[in-house]
């Protein structure tokens, strides 16, 4: 019930205001700027929303790959170190099968001397025992006494092991890069003068990391937020060290230029600062009608011969007493303008 009271009052309090078509039109073309507004930001956001898909596939192919070079290293040192415990084994194996094989070899010919040594002390006569003194030699020289019974190496491959545990850690603080933050236009800084214009900055934050800065403007007709649609693309000025920059021999041949920031450090580009609009119209110059020519009506930037505007000045006109002339002087640049106006008061002089 409060609130029907209440919208019941604002009706009324509506219906009573006066109107009017002029008043009418006003709002009018204030909803219609803002619907222009909102959908210009509705096209911003869309435009957006695409980036941030197509950044982010980008994104995510770039991690893939610098994912897939890490495992790609990984598998070669792997690769790598196993071939080195392999071939350690392999030399291992190597001397040991060769050490087993020799010592084979002389059980073998120690168990052949042994018999043939064993059979030799069962002769009992002298005379047939003196044929076997060769027995002694051959077994004082048996291979088995000149054999090493030390293993030429050992089991142990505590040399090829590894610990990756600071690399582990090193592998966890693993991290995006540090991406500088957006730096912020001050308008009030900003300068525009007849051909040029100059850009002025700040961080909000200080980074001592950063590089250098990313400067992109482009022209528009458009006051406000930048346009995604029917706009000019962006013009890009790199490697720029300090906080402000001036783009000098413009021609202004648009109502605005939009302009934005961005800080680089050694490895990436930040966000860019918020887009700002600046007027790049030609300078206006109002004329003074207090220090003009007797015969000069002057009005903000029309000028206007009066040829009754001062006694005796007639004659000095040259025969020009009845002609009338009239000049404008609208968004001149100054150069002219002065060369214009000195000529035309150069020529009033009596």
């Amino acid at each position: 019930e409060n609130e029907n009271v209440t919208v019941g009052k604002a009706c009324f309090l509506i219906s009573n205001v006066t109107t009017g078509p002029e008043a009418l039109q006003r709002i009018i073309s204030t909803l219609a700027n803002k619907n222009d507004e909102i959908q210009n930001f509705i096209d911003t956001l869309n435009h957006t929303l695409k980036g941030v898909q197509e950044n982010s596939s980008n994104i995510l192919s770039e991690l893939d790959e610098e994912f897939d070079s890490l495992y790609s290293i990984l598998d070669e040192v792997k690769e790598s170190m196993i071939n080195c415990i392999k071939q350690e084994q392999a030399r291992k194996s190597q001397e040991l099968q060769s050490q087993i094989s020799q010592c084979n070899n002389a059980l073998e010919n120690s168990e052949e001397l042994l018999e043939f040594a064993t059979r030799s002390l069962d002769i009992k006569e002298p005379e047939e025992f003196s044929k076997y003194v060769c027995v002694y030699h051959r077994v004082t020289m048996a291979s088995a006494f000149r054999l090493s019974l030390k293993p030429k190496v050992s089991d142990n491959m505590t040399h090829l092991m590894v610990d990756f545990s600071q690399e582990r850690q090193m592998l966890q603080t693993l991290k995006f890069l540090p991406v500088p933050k957006a730096p912020e236009i001050d308008p009030v800084e900003c300068l525009v003068a007849d051909n040029s214009v100059t850009v002025a900055w700040r961080m909000l934050e200080e980074d001592n990391k950063i590089d250098h800065f990313i400067l992109e403007h482009r022209k528009t007709n458009f006051d406000g937020l930048p346009r995604v649609k029917d706009e000019r693309c962006w013009e890009i000025i790199d490697n720029i060290k300090g906080t402000e920059y001036t783009l000098s021999g413009l021609k202004f041949d648009s109502k605005y230029m939009n302009f934005r920031v961005r800080a680089c450090n050694k490895a990436v580009a930040g966000e860019y600062s918020d887009p700002v609009t600046l007027e790049t119209k030609a300078l206006n110059f109002n004329l003074d009608n207090s220090s003009s020519h007797l015969n000069l009506k002057v009005e903000d930037t029309c000028v206007e011969w009066d040829p009754t505007g001062g006694k005796g000045q007639e004659s000095k006109m040259k025969g020009k007493e009845n002609k009338e002339f009239l000049i404008h002087f609208e968004a001149v640049p100054s150069d002219i303008f002065l060369f214009i106006y000195m000529t035309f008061t150069f020529y009033l002089l009596p």
